[in-house]
């Protein structure tokens, strides 16, 4: 229905079969709940790992809320959704929108005819120290975030008594990157500083893990999932002392694979631009 004479046949067909004519609220009501996003008659679960606040540079026009009932109806019957319309008018805002009251990551690429296809499903490139320890410090931040948010819901007293070590280790090693330790530009002790930044990552990983176990906060992460984060960096730690010289390949993920393992939303910007060769694969 990409045209409003299409809308207009659908409705008419829809008339003539059920013997009822149909109603489509023009300006379908928006609702935030705590757990559930109500635009009209459309509800979808929220994700609160995320904070719900929309950006100011985002507002919700009564115009944009027919579009946003329809796109949140894609969402909760996992249907693929294509926005079509003219330049700034507003396709990827609604989505920005609907990501933010749902809680969900939002990934934009945009697409154009020079896009290669190793951009969305990944390719082969030279090892990189970076992108790893990069790599697994966003799992961590993952699991930080959820700690943290769960257990000031839970008990703020606690949370600041009981977490002040943990959040300052968290701190200082987000500082130690801020600083420059793992952009590849420092010179002098960088390999050692690297290997003191794995250190501290494993330390991280096992509070987590006892703060997993002696809790009964609903994580969505297991002790499982720590281990696994811990024995890559082990291996990373391990791997870092041995090389001398980034010598080897290692395959990279594209943005699209990276979205769809981690349930994360993706928005391919000018999709009719792209080689067909990519369109199609």
């Amino acid at each position: 229905m990409r045209t409003a004479t299409d809308r207009k046949e659908v409705l008419r067909l829809y008339e003539q079969v059920f013997e009822v004519k149909p109603f489509i609220n023009p300006f379908p009501r928006v609702q935030l709940t705590s757990h559930y996003l109500i635009v009209g008659n459309s509800a979808i679960r929220r994700n609160n790992e995320l904070s719900p606040i929309v950006s100011n540079k985002l507002k919700i026009v009564p115009g944009m809320r027919q579009n946003l009932e329809a796109a949140a109806d894609c969402v909760k019957y996992q249907w693929l959704c294509i926005l079509i319309g003219p330049s700034s008018s507003g396709k990827t805002s609604l989505i920005r929108i609907l990501a933010q009251l749902t809680g969900n990551v939002l990934n934009e690429l945009n697409l154009s005819s020079a896009t290669d296809i190793s951009e969305l499903l990944g390719c082969f490139e030279q090892y990189s120290i970076f992108r790893n320890l990069r790599y697994v410090a966003s799992q961590i931040a993952h699991y930080m975030n959820e700690l943290c948010r769960l257990q000031v819901e839970y008990s703020m007293e606690s949370f600041i008594s009981g977490k002040k070590d943990l959040i300052s280790e968290w701190r200082a090693f987000l500082s130690h990157v801020d600083s420059g330790i793992v952009s590849g530009s420092d010179s002098g002790n960088l390999k050692e500083r690297i290997s003191s930044s794995f250190s501290v990552l494993i330390k991280i990983v096992d509070q987590l893990k006892l703060d997993r176990e002696a809790s009964s906060l609903p994580f969505s992460w297991s002790t499982e999932e720590l281990d696994n984060i811990r024995n890559r960096i082990l291996k990373l730690k391990e791997l870092h002392q041995r090389m001398t010289v980034s010598a080897k390949f290692e395959w990279v993920t594209g943005v699209l694979v990276r979205a769809i393992e981690k349930g994360e939303w993706i928005v391919l910007e000018d999709a009719n631009l792209c080689n067909p060769t990519v369109r199609y694969s």
